[in-house]
């Protein structure tokens, strides 16, 4: 329950099989059975890497370009198909001996990812993560990617591979000021909304949306432990959003990892005569006896 205040203005493997005649022909590719597979020629080998280059360039710039848990959840899960389409290539190849090095390397690095992306799927549907900078600060920083640097070291000027992957990225923890009106809009009314955040250790945005809108006609940074006052609201009938997390990413304009976002059930009016002016104050902390319930938005639905 969060408490929310209304008053009046002017206050302030073995493989098992049939037997074969011994005579009938050796493995694919002219190896006798039980004979490993003739290793590929150099060529061969860096046309395996460039193709899964291929695969796995696009998907990581995807990743990379996510500003919304939405489409992160989205990209995550196409990174995670290439891994899953890349790494059995690996498996049964026979690498050139100048390639043997970094092979082993790459082969555990696909491992490893499979098992990250699982992680990670998870992960971003609950929020814990909920843009794709902070899943590239996760993956590149990971012991995965450190595999596949470890086999670009080891192909040296031989092969090339791995171009997408950027060097480890530290997670960030952004903040705005206090008041920071991440979306201005219009105020020139008389109205006036207080978001009181002193009790909450997390910082959240709020966004004043018109009755029956889909778009923001403002919305304000409140820091954790912090208050802040939006004066000239203008008059209307509006619902009142919630964002909060951890890192405010400046270039998707939403936070990054532990998001939450939240909707009161309620409605807020403003009106303003001759003398009087509406001013609202919620307390965005959960209270016995409040009297303001929240539901939780899907982060597609909430309004910019």
């Amino acid at each position: 329950m969060l408490l929310l205040l209304c008053g009046v203005g002017g206050v302030a493997a073995f493989v098992g099989g049939d037997e074969q005649n011994p005579t009938s022909q050796g493995a694919p590719g002219g190896s006798s059975p039980g004979k490993a597979p003739e290793p590929l020629t150099a060529t061969a080998y860096q046309t395996l890497l460039t193709e899964v280059d291929g695969l796995m360039g696009p998907a990581w710039q995807k990743v990379a370009a996510a500003k919304n848990q939405t489409s992160t959840a989205e990209a995550a899960q196409a990174l995670a198909e290439a891994v899953k389409t890349s790494g059995p290539r690996f498996a049964d190849v026979t690498p050139p001996k100048e390639a043997a090095a970094g092979h082993e390397q790459i082969k555990r690095a696909f491992e490893s990812l499979s098992s990250d992306f699982s992680a990670l799927a998870g992960s971003v549907k609950s929020g814990k993560v909920c843009a794709g900078s902070s899943v590239v600060a996760q993956v590149s920083g990971s012991q995965s990617a450190t595999y596949l640097r470890e086999a670009v070291k080891a192909f040296g000027s031989a092969f090339t591979f791995g171009a997408w992957l950027p060097a480890p990225v530290a997670q960030q923890s952004r903040t705005l000021a206090n008041g920071t009106m991440v979306k201005k809009g219009t105020l020139n009314g008389s109205g006036e909304f207080t978001v009181n955040n002193s009790g909450s250790e997390t910082d959240v945005v709020v966004s004043l949306v018109p009755n029956g809108a889909k778009v923001a006609a403002w919305t304000v940074y409140v820091s954790a432990g912090k208050t802040y006052k939006v004066k000239r609201v203008k008059d209307g009938t509006y619902q009142v959003y919630l964002a909060t997390g951890v890192d405010w990413d400046p270039g998707v304009a939403g936070f990054t990892r532990s998001c939450q976002f939240e909707k009161f059930d309620d409605t807020f009016d403003f009106k303003t005569t001759n003398n009087q002016y509406t001013t609202w104050e919620i307390t965005l902390k959960a209270s016995v006896g409040g009297n303001a319930d929240t539901d939780s938005v899907d982060p597609g639905d909430f309004p910019q």
